[in-house]
């Protein structure tokens, strides 16, 4: 072989090993960007299932009255309740604020979306603060992530004072 056709294979050669690199390169931009969209669509899928759930932990106050009239009296303070509506206030209160704890979870996790995140923390925030709430967190908050205690014990800290809601007429009178 002599050094020109020599040259002319090694050139070839380095080609055909440019061309490679640059395809390795261009399928990695590809799996970087699929793995980006791939984790976006995780973060969507996640806020929606979490806020659905805590949805529905709320929604059955909507449709039966005595869910809601137990929950009114509750958040004013346990001692609105008779024996069987403390156990479904504790029931509410512990169904809501498990999804709270997946929420937070999640957001610090960066699954769920800030904008989504700020809106429901103001929610509860306001929550933290109710007399009824407070009351229920001194009793069975240990039950909870110590990172949502810690969360949830600030937010009573440095939340908003909350008055208590008027909803002790006669719609809610205790059974």
């Amino acid at each position: 072989m002599t050094q020109r056709s020599h040259r002319r294979v090694v050139t070839k050669l380095e080609r055909i090993e440019i061309v490679g690199i640059v395809a390795v390169l261009l399928g990695l931009v590809f799996v970087g960007l699929e793995l980006r969209q791939n984790s976006e669509l995780l973060r969507i899928t996640a806020t929606q299932t979490l806020a659905a759930e805590y949805s529905d932990a709320l929604e059955v106050m909507a449709y039966e009255g005595e869910a809601a009239c137990v929950y009114a009296l509750g958040i004013n303070g346990l001692r609105n309740l008779n024996d069987v509506q403390r156990l479904r206030f504790f029931v509410q209160m512990f169904l809501i604020l498990r999804s709270a704890e997946q929420l937070h979870y999640y957001s610090i996790e960066g699954m769920v979306e800030d904008r989504v995140w700020r809106g429901f923390e103001r929610q509860l925030l306001e929550v933290a603060n109710l007399p009824g709430v407070q009351e229920y967190w001194e009793v069975r908050g240990s039950w909870y992530s110590d990172a949502f205690q810690e969360y949830f014990d600030g937010a009573i800290e440095s939340g908003p004072a909350v008055k208590p809601q008027d909803y002790l007429g006669e719609s809610c009178a205790q059974s």
